[in-house]
């Protein structure tokens, strides 16, 4: 034993003496090759720093394995822990800087990047950051820092378009008060401003904010909130006591919203079961890898988990996030430029004083400095987060996704994605929302359950049809005292309630005490603004002075303002009154067919009938007299001529009905009575200097005067449908008005409809925004009962309302200018009688025409040797002229024949020429 014990003495000696020897060796040649310094700043305290820290050293050793890309040139590392303290942060960097480290890695959060980017730029050195994301920090303000991730502007865009998505708009946002949280508010602001949603509560939590404090801030400040969508944006440690305090409370059940960063989101792979069962159904962004290479990266997650496991042995198991492959490509891509500097002979490590602050504060400038950041804003390479690329321009990186994570149960879904071309979820149906429920949450509910809505009515006595208010307890000096509160807009309230998906408790408060007065509806209206009520239902109408204090619902009556005068009864003493009856048109048309009828009558009586023929003087006068003759039936000419006879027929029917119907028509003309507004028009009023009307209270008073140019002293206030009436009728001589002038519906709705006779709507309609439901700015009932508004007014439901209001579906009478209907005579009433003398004579004078150049060919053309057109034409027209003096009657003879056989003479009829008549 003794032997053998003495005998392996020396060999293990000796292996342990040439191991020596190789380290020492090594050591040797790793002090001799040349070196270039970079540095790092990271907070320890926390999980993400501790990641981050491991991925860096192994960047490093990664590096410095692959000898041609630094060209043997080792690449040596500096950690400083910063402690999330921006003094000891910018103390570490000068540290740093003093030693000669031509770039940073780091800051990890954006309050120490700001110091280190300030002295970064002193110096020269270019600041690499893996982890701030705050976007005021940036290379616009600090030229020699570089960002690897988005910016907290790209995350919070992700964040709104998923909010835009599911249509909520208002949010609480939850975070840390200190650098991580308030660097982002702005850029959330920002962002839910452009998809028109906003922030209606913050919540600052304490960085050392414990158990007790949490609870008290979920439960006496979120709880009470109305809107139920909640961004949390704070560091896991407290994330895990925030959703267990809110889990404890009922906060994580289906009415609620949980939306988280991805600085969260990234870490929820290290959570244990209990603690994402108490997440069940939060949804976040959480950066995207894309287009890396799986097996490099399979092979460094399995080497990282076993060095983190080995250099934190007191941390639960952890998997490997996107900050510890960003870290990594970090230090990946610093190394990239500087060994493309050194392969080209370009590096120049040499550092030299550069202003009096780095001589103020002991370190000099990098000369080499602009040449490596222009070469790491080159650098473009697929590392483990994905291609890395950045812009010249902002010093971020150009590309940017993010997968929208579910938490279900224990386990994290990916249900979609965001990029900068949008948002993609995959279905609304894959996401689990709060107690495991599918259905989209609204986004808010009433605070209190049991809380009644506090809603405010206009209690006014002239106009009980829209809202009318009665004391149920009319005892003097009651407490307490009970309404009965109806109307048409109280009925459309409650309809528009039951079309909504849930129960909303209200009850109706009178404004006033039904005494109007001026700016009343404004008053009501500013309530709102002053929450002293939760909305306001009645006649309220919308106006954009109105909408800078509230929001509106959509409108649920017509939209304008009409103006209303009263009507004369006058009787019809127009001296020209006879020619009423028929149109214009009419007149031009009977006259003209009367001189065709004539003029047809003529042609075919001339050849033939004597009393047609004479001098042209007398043929004119013939003409025109038997033309106007035929309408009293009094011409003196007799009608010898079949054809004649029947065109005469048709007319003489004709003339029969226009008379008759010119005869009833002028006995209704000025026999009844003619109903016509009093004035014109709004034009003409303010000429006159007229007084007009209003509704006391409403905002037609400003109207008139501001846009319509009406003078005030001219306006005059009334409280009821009644003194509109009143005033009206005494007219603006005997101290009544002119005119009214009020909302459109009011007005077709009140006095139109029950006096048809004694009123009518002149001008324009002012175009407004009709009556609508007020709600304090950015409630979310206004878009529920807006869409419950326009669900109704395509209902029937809607007209049986006005129905039971109104007593009409519609206005009895025509609100139009004008008087009553014309009950002139137009073209459109006779066109057929027209039409059937019109065809009769064209026939009749066609077939006459026919007839005569068919005798003229046969009998007289045969023997003529004139074979010119124009001398053909002048013959027939000397034909068609001459008269037809029929052969008298001859007794039977024998005719003599030629002694060759052939006819010894030919027979022509006997024509006797005009002039010899």
């Amino acid at each position: 034993m003794g032997g053998r014990a003495n005998f392996g003495c020396p060999v293990l000696n000796i292996a342990m003496a040439m191991g020596a020897l190789l380290l020492c060796a090594a050591a040797l040649g790793e002090m001799d090759a040349p070196s270039i310094n970079i540095g790092a700043i990271i907070a320890l305290d926390t999980t993400n720093g501790k990641i981050a820290k491991t991925a860096i050293e192994m960047a490093v050793e990664d590096v410095n394995r692959n000898a041609s890309l630094l060209n043997a040139t080792l690449l040596n590392i500096d950690i400083r822990d910063s402690k999330q303290d921006a003094l000891i942060g910018a103390s570490a960097a000068l540290d740093l800087l003093r030693k000669g480290c031509v770039s940073i890695v780091g800051p990890q959060t954006s309050v120490v990047a700001e110091f280190v980017a300030y002295l970064g730029v002193a110096a020269r050195v270019p600041v690499v950051t893996f982890g701030a994301t705050n976007p005021s920090v940036s290379m616009h303000r600090y030229p020699y820092f570089v960002r690897m991730v988005p910016s907290d502007t790209t995350q919070m865009t992700a964040i709104a378009k998923l909010i835009e998505k599911y249509r909520w708009r208002d949010v609480a946002l939850v975070y840390v008060d200190d650098d991580l949280g308030t660097g982002a508010i702005p850029a959330l602001n920002d962002a839910l401003r452009q998809v028109e949603a906003k922030i209606v509560f913050k919540a600052a939590v304490s960085p050392k904010a414990n158990v007790s404090a949490m609870r008290r801030i979920v439960e006496h400040k979120l709880m009470k909130l109305e809107s139920r969508v909640f961004i949390v944006h704070m560091h896991p440690d407290l994330a895990l006591i925030l959703f267990s305090e809110a889990y404890k409370l009922g906060m994580m059940s289906s009415e609620y919203v949980w939306i988280i960063t991805d600085g969260l989101a990234s870490l929820l792979d290290s959570f244990n079961a209990t603690s994402l069962l108490s997440m069940n159904g939060v949804v976040g962004v959480k950066r995207k890898l894309t287009q890396t290479n799986q097996p490099r990266l399979n092979e460094f997650a399995r080497r990282w988990k076993k060095r983190f496991k080995a250099q934190n042995p007191t941390i639960p198991s952890l998997e490997l996030n996107t900050r510890a492959l960003v870290a990594y490509d970090t230090v990946w891509t610093i190394a990239i430029a500087i060994g493309h500097l050194v392969r080209m002979e370009a590096f120049n490590g040499n550092f030299s004083e550069a202003s009096r602050s780095t001589k103020f504060l002991n370190f000099k400038g990098f000369e080499g400095g602009e040449q490596l950041l222009n070469q790491i804003l080159e650098t473009n390479f697929l590392g483990l987060s994905g291609p890395v690329r950045i812009s010249k321009e902002s010093g971020d990186p150009l590309e940017s996704s993010y997968d929208i994570i579910n938490v279900v149960g224990s386990r994290i879904d990916v249900i979609g994605s965001w990029t900068e071309r949008g948002l993609n979820i995959t279905s609304t149906q894959v996401v689990n929302w709060g107690g495991g429920s599918g259905k989209t949450p609204r986004g808010w509910e009433i605070p209190e359950p049991g809380k009644k809505l506090k809603i405010a009515v206009p209690w006014e006595l002239g106009f009980s049809q829209f809202v009318s208010v009665k004391p149920v307890d009319a005892k003097a000096g009651a407490l307490n005292k009970t309404y009965e509160i109806k109307g048409f807009c109280i009925e459309v309230f409650k309809s528009v309630l039951k079309r909504l998906d849930y129960e909303l408790p209200y009850e109706l408060i009178p404004y006033g005490t039904g005494n109007v007065t001026e700016g009343y509806y404004d008053d009501l209206v500013y309530q709102v603004y002053l929450q002293k009520f939760d909305a306001v239902v009645g006649n309220v109408a919308v106006i954009a002075n109105r909408s800078k204090y509230v929001d509106f619902t959509q409108p649920y009556t017509e939209t304008g303002l009409i103006m209303v005068v009263a009507n004369s009864d006058e009787g019809s003493s127009d001296p020209w009154a006879l020619l009423l009856p028929f149109t214009p048109a009419m007149w031009i048309t009977t006259i003209a067919f009367f001189f065709f009828t004539g003029g047809v009558v003529w042609f075919l009586e001339h050849k033939e009938n004597r009393q047609f023929r004479g001098n042209p003087r007398n043929q004119i006068l013939t003409f025109i007299w038997f033309s106007f003759s035929t309408l009293f039936k009094t011409q003196r000419e007799r009608i010898v001529s079949s054809l004649g006879k029947a065109v005469l027929i048709i007319w003489f029917f004709v003339v029969f009905v226009l008379a008759s119907s010119y005869t009833a028509s002028l006995s209704s003309m000025l026999t009844e009575r003619e109903i016509v507004p009093k004035f014109e028009s709004l034009e003409s009023l303010i000429v006159q200097n007229l007084p007009i009307g209003y509704h006391r209270g409403s905002f037609i008073d400003k109207f008139l005067e501001k846009q319509l140019g009406v003078n005030k002293s001219l306006l005059r206030p009334y409280s009821s449908v009644q003194e509109y009436t009143i005033a009206l009728k005494k007219g603006p001589t005997n101290g009544g008005v002119a005119a009214i002038f009020d909302d459109q519906t009011i007005s077709q709705n009140t006095f139109l409809s029950t006096g048809c006779n004694a009123y009518a709507k002149i001008g324009p309609t002012y175009r407004t925004g009709g009556f609508a439901f007020v709600f304090p700015k950015g409630s979310p009932l206004v878009s529920d009962i807006s869409k419950a508004i326009l669900n109704l007014s395509e209902s029937t439901e809607m007209q049986e309302i006005r129905k039971r209001w109104f007593n009409s579906s519609e206005s009895k009478c025509k609100a139009e200018s004008g008087g009553l209907e014309s009950n002139r005579l137009s073209l459109n009433n006779f066109w057929g009688v027209f039409l059937l003398t019109g065809c009769v004579s064209f026939l009749s004078l066609v077939f006459y025409i026919c007839r005569l150049l068919y005798r003229f060919v046969h009998r007289i053309d045969n023997s003529s040797h004139v074979k010119s057109v124009c001398a053909r034409l002048r013959t027939f027209a000397s034909y068609a002229d001459q008269k037809d003096v029929p052969p008298p009657k001859r007794k039977r003879c024998e005719t003599a024949i030629s002694s060759n056989g052939s006819a010894a003479s030919n027979s022509f009829p006997i024509t006797v020429s005009a002039a010899q008549i």
